[in-house]
């Protein structure tokens, strides 16, 4: 037998101020009075499976606790959970959330019951418990197929993606390379601009200082001042040689400043304004300094990016040989994903045919004489991860009703055919819980029910809240609950007080007939 529940523990749980469980492997049973409180602890199994709390924090404080204990496998592991004015799940003393814990109960616990959220109603459950019949490997090999299917268009939406991007890129990546090379930079260009923007700005001063610098450097007295001072040094000079240098140096200022005057009156003669000149100068230095902002921060940074704009565009190949790659690879798998599922599919329905068929004997044997069973298998628009159908379910109770779907049954019907599906599928977590299996069955039915919760509880550990004593006989723990002065009690039978609690579930007293009755039961069943 694999995992099972090995004990259970509850606080402040409705009329429930404390209890605590140790389950047997195989059937475990609870019996008591109605209105005992037995389904309180169904309740508390199905908080951890993620069941709303309304109504069953008790008076003996302000929050309730469950704590169930695993043996493993799927592993040894403690599930609690706290509510109250906090709601506290804990995973072998981690807080997690509340959809973990549920997650990790359902990996443990199956739970049917009446105001259950019944985990057979889930169309996985359902499409579960079919696909154990089919052969085995055909789900994995369709699952493969699709998995593959599935990486491949991921990848193509994302090469797609990716060439969208890159397209957008190359776009981008173009416009820049066009837009610097139509610019036409050079470097050193904008120190030039720079200066020759000034001087455009400035040109009326220049030309006024330029002019009066002529006037000054032409004026006849400057230049006979020095022509003057000349032939006095050079006068002087006949009786001093030294100052002959000195001469020839005057002599020599004479002609350059005469020289001077001729660059600058040519200067001031190329000094006509172009008025457009100058907007021409800024715009190109506009121009230049958008380039910056964008590509820069200097000219040089701009003409690098160009070139690394080009070695970009020269990097961007291959996309498109690896996007014809993947749509041809797709096609392939299309097909074989097609056929994989139709594969699966021509499976299923020869596993739904053995399903029904199995059923249909086992479910008037379980109290529903005439009900009817189908699995409907409904063709999906597009594959799915478990393949080209959905799977679902139908019951009629009675043959006057069309099949209609599992949420129609009562309580009890729908626990019976859980049990019937867990019998003939083999699909159901290591513990399996029953509340109201035996609702409005009586006489030979009774010990068919018990005959087949205790066939299964040989595969399962099996949790059974009864008030037959067919079944509460063959179970290999017994556990009765009361309702006491001081709230409810749980205790484990065993000898004396087994029989007479069988007793009483046979007659409803402790009469000698229903004792020898109920020790006859359990001496059959090796219990005593």
């Amino acid at each position: 037998m694999g995992g099972m529940l090995r004990r259970l523990e509850v606080q402040n749980l409705a009329v429930i101020r404390e209890a605590a469980l140790d389950f047997a492997p195989g059937l475990n049973v609870l019996t008591g009075e109605t209105g005992a409180g037995k389904s309180l602890l169904v309740d508390a199994l199905a908080l951890l499976l993620g069941g709303r709390a309304e109504g069953l924090i008790g008076p003996y404080g302000e929050s309730l606790l469950v704590t169930a204990f695993f043996e493993g496998p799927p592993g040894e592991a403690v599930l609690s959970r706290r509510v109250g004015a906090r709601s506290t799940p804990r995973v072998d003393g981690e807080v997690v959330t509340l959809k973990e814990l549920q997650a990790e109960a359902e990996r443990r616990l199956s739970l049917h019951a009446q105001h259950t959220a019944l985990a057979l109603l889930s169309p996985r459950r359902q499409r579960e418990a079919l696909d154990a019949l089919l052969p085995e490997g055909l789900l994995a090999a369709y699952q493969e197929a699709y998995a593959r299917r599935e990486a491949l268009l991921k990848e193509k939406a994302a090469l797609e993606e990716s060439l969208k991007a890159r397209a957008e890129r190359e776009d981008l990546l173009r416009y820049q390379i066009r837009e610097i090379e139509e610019a036409r930079v050079r470097p050193g260009e904008e120190e030039e601009l720079l200066a020759l923007a000034e001087r455009l700005r400035h040109l009326e001063t220049i030309r006024e200082r330029l002019a009066r610098a002529l006037a000054l450097l032409t004026e006849r007295e400057a230049q006979d001042l020095l022509a003057l001072a000349a032939k006095e040094v050079r006068a002087a000079a006949r009786h001093d040689p030294a100052l002959e240098a000195l001469a020839e140096e005057l002599s020599g200022a004479a002609e350059a400043v005469r020289a001077v005057a001729r660059e600058l009156e040519d200067h001031l003669e190329g000094l006509d304004l172009d008025p457009e000149e100058l907007d021409r100068v800024e715009a190109r230095l506009s121009l230049l300094e958008r380039l910056k902002r964008k590509y820069g921060p200097t000219l040089a940074d701009v003409l690098a990016h160009a070139q690394k704009a080009r070695e970009e565009l020269a990097r961007m190949e291959g996309g498109e040989e690896r996007l014809s790659e993947v749509e041809r690879l797709l096609k392939a798998l299309h097909e074989e994903v097609e056929a994989r599922g139709q594969a699966l599919r021509r499976a299923r329905e020869e596993a739904a045919r053995r399903l029904t068929e199995g059923m249909v004997r086992e479910l008037p044997a379980l109290g529903l004489a005439g009900a009817r069973f189908a699995v409907v298998l409904e063709p999906l628009p597009e594959p799915g991860p478990q393949g080209l159908e959905a799977v679902a379910f139908r019951v009629a109770p009675n043959p006057n009703l069309p099949p209609a779907p599992l949420e129609a049954l009562s309580g009890g019907e729908l626990s019976r055919v859980a049990l019937a599906l867990a019998l003939l599928t083999g699909t159901e977590a290591p513990t399996v819980v029953f509340d109201e299996v035996d609702a409005g069955v009586g006489g030979e039915t009774a010990w068919r029910l018990a005959e087949r919760l205790k066939r299964l509880a040989e595969r399962r550990q099996v949790l059974v809240v009864t008030h037959l004593p067919q079944v509460a006989a063959v179970a290999q723990r017994h556990f009765r609950v009361t309702k006491t002065p001081e709230g409810v009690r749980v205790e484990p039978l065993a000898g004396e007080a087994r029989v007479k609690e069988i007793a009483r579930l046979l007659s409803g007293a402790y009469t000698q007939a229903a004792l020898a009755h109920a020790r006859e039961l359990l001496e059959a069943q090796g219990a005593l």
